[in-house]
């Protein structure tokens, strides 16, 4: 069994490199870029990288290709400008040039929420403290302390 701090730097590297960080925000703030009553019909699931030249031009921006119910498609293609707006916006850079839609069912949401995690350990609650330390990103440290200790407490769970 390794360390979790040895194995995350590895993971965590390989897919911010692909672009995941830009796409892990979306994914995650969904709601707030594009309002509540769209993201209940909507769901993100890929965002194609985008193609710079060697000059650093753009050569062929971003496409997030988005799952929406048959009723929201058509709303989708007509706010299209204003999301790519927002979730520009939201990402500081133009990412995002063009939305693939893809009429599909929606994945059944719970409504209950997820469980709670049962408390962790002092001792366990350390040593994710300390593994992630050393991430300069507030924001991504916060993220990868919150994987950590869900990591943590499934794990518990098994013995």
């Amino acid at each position: 069994m390794r360390a979790l701090a040895a194995t995350l730097p590895k993971i965590t590297k390989a897919i911010l490199e692909k672009g995941g960080r830009d796409y892990a925000a979306v994914i995650a703030d969904w709601a707030e870029i594009v309002g509540p009553s769209l993201a209940q019909s909507s769901l993100p699931e890929k965002l194609a990288k985008r193609r710079i030249s060697e000059s650093g031009a753009d050569i062929s921006g971003g496409v997030l290709t988005i799952r929406v119910s048959s009723g929201a498609a058509m709303e989708f293609q007509h706010r299209e400008p204003q999301i790519l707006e927002r979730i520009n916006a939201y990402l500081g850079h133009r990412a995002v040039t063009r939305l693939k839609l893809v009429q599909a069912p929606l994945p059944m949401v719970r409504r209950s929420g997820p469980p709670a995690a049962p408390a962790l350990a002092p001792t366990e609650e350390a040593a994710v403290a300390s593994a992630v330390a050393g991430v300069a990103d507030s924001d991504l440290q916060s993220r990868l302390a919150r994987f950590g200790r869900a990591v943590t407490a499934r794990s518990g769970r098994r013995r």
